[in-house]
């Protein structure tokens, strides 16, 4: 009964959670150039990398993927960074650089989607937890405090 719970836990869960911050790059207002579409290129700029952060495991792969499925907005070509946890695309603008940033958490296991909930409930996880876990909770609490 107890491995049905499971189960049960584990189909509830979301499997993907994905955070995409605006870091910089801006649409000046009024803009002087003329059929200047920065703000829709910003927009377009977030949905396609946060379909390429949920679709793509590898970060070397991202930039590839972005630019085989970007739109019509996105002519340029992109560079992606990875600092610890945080995966930023660098794309130039009409205004300058845009920058965004993502954070992904893929709850492709057990042990990361049970840690994503101890996470979420704020459990302490060093009262209750083997160490071998510590490590695993704390993750996803930073990913759930990153604003």
């Amino acid at each position: 009964q107890a491995y049905n719970c499971l189960i049960h836990f584990y189909k509830r869960l979301n499997m993907i959670h994905l955070k995409i911050f605006h870091r910089h790059g801006y649409h000046a207002t009024p803009c002087n150039i003329p059929d200047c579409n920065e703000s829709d290129r910003i927009e377009e700029l977030k949905r396609v990398f946060g379909e390429a952060l949920t679709a793509v495991d590898d970060a070397s792969e991202l930039a590839n993927y972005i630019n085989t499925r970007k739109s019509h907005l996105i002519v340029d070509k992109c560079m992606i960074v990875t600092v610890s946890f945080s995966t930023f695309l660098v794309v130039g603008g009409k205004h300058g650089n845009i920058i965004m940033e993502g954070l992904v958490q893929k709850l492709d296991t057990l042990k990361k989607a049970a840690a994503f909930a101890l996470a979420k409930m704020d459990v302490d996880e060093k009262k209750i937890l083997p160490k071998t876990l510590w490590r695993t909770v704390e993750e996803m609490r930073d990913f759930l405090k990153r604003k």
